[in-house]
């Protein structure tokens, strides 16, 4: 076993989302290895952990709680065990970070009482420093600790405060969001592929034209379907190429999908109570 007797920041489950954030804390020299406790019940994964990074691991949860800031990163399915386990030797102080899909404020602190909780809502670009967090606190989370959340997440990309009311929304467009765009992505490369483009040379101008065309976006200021116009010449391939997916009611699908998403967050945060 792996442990730390003063870690600076705890982190309870120590899977893909756990990874990046530790990844990314490093990478930034916001902490040192032995600064972070990772817990999770896997010798496996608690070896790969301390082997690959050097942080502090442990099978037990309730080692984390020393910790000033302690992220709560296990699946929805366990999360009410684990508060079970450690909510009653919380520390009042100690920061609760959670980044629980549909786990709301109000159900955290039910089992931590008079702790400052934030709630976070990464998506998986975290995993290459790409990612983008929403964030939101309870009443007993000061710009302080808001602060603290901020700089952890801001290690593996963009981060935004917003309301919790929101964050449903959130989980439904950037959330659930990459899993629509690796769809669009591998669909782009098959049809390359159908045209008669090696799949190398397909995915590499897939890949290039999607990053290229969202930086676009979003360093030009201009409502995208501005930049879509510009590419569009009468009569031409564009042109012939956008009537498709219009008649096949891309853009309305998308919509719902997303309202699916949103719609399937709330039914899981209603779930939780």
């Amino acid at each position: 076993m792996n442990t730390s007797s003063t870690p600076s920041l705890a982190v309870i489950g120590g899977g893909t989302m756990a990874e990046a954030l530790v990844k990314g804390l490093l990478g930034k020299g916001l902490h040192a290895p032995a600064s972070i406790l990772v817990s999770d019940p896997l010798e496996a994964r608690r070896d790969y952990l301390h082997a690959t990074y050097g942080v502090a691991t442990t099978a037990r949860n309730a080692e984390c709680l020393q910790a000033p800031a302690i992220v709560l990163a296990v699946k929805p399915a366990s999360v009410q065990e684990v508060l079970g386990e450690v909510g009653p030797s919380w520390r009042p102080g100690a920061l609760a970070i959670s980044i629980v899909a549909g786990f709301t404020l109000d159900r955290l602190h039910e089992h931590l009482g008079q702790a400052p909780i934030v709630r976070a809502m990464p998506n998986t670009p975290c995993v290459i420093g790409q990612g983008i967090t929403a964030i939101a606190g309870n009443d007993r989370a000061d710009a302080n600790h808001l602060e603290v959340a901020r700089a952890i997440f801001g290690a593996v990309g963009e981060v935004l405060e917003l309301p919790e009311s929101y964050f449903d929304a959130v989980t439904g467009l950037s959330g659930s969001g990459p899993a629509y765009v690796t769809l669009i992505v591998e669909a782009l490369i098959d049809a390359g592929v159908q045209q008669g483009l090696p799949r190398r040379i397909a995915r590499e101008l897939v890949c290039q034209t999607v990053v290229g065309s969202a930086m676009l976006v979003q360093q030009s200021g201009k409502h995208p379907a501005e930049l879509k116009d510009q590419v569009v010449t009468p009569a031409g391939t564009t042109a012939a190429g956008l009537q498709v997916l219009e008649e096949a009611a891309v853009r309305a699908t998308l919509c719902l999908a997303v309202k699916a998403a949103t719609q399937r967050s709330k039914e899981l945060g209603k779930a939780s109570h």
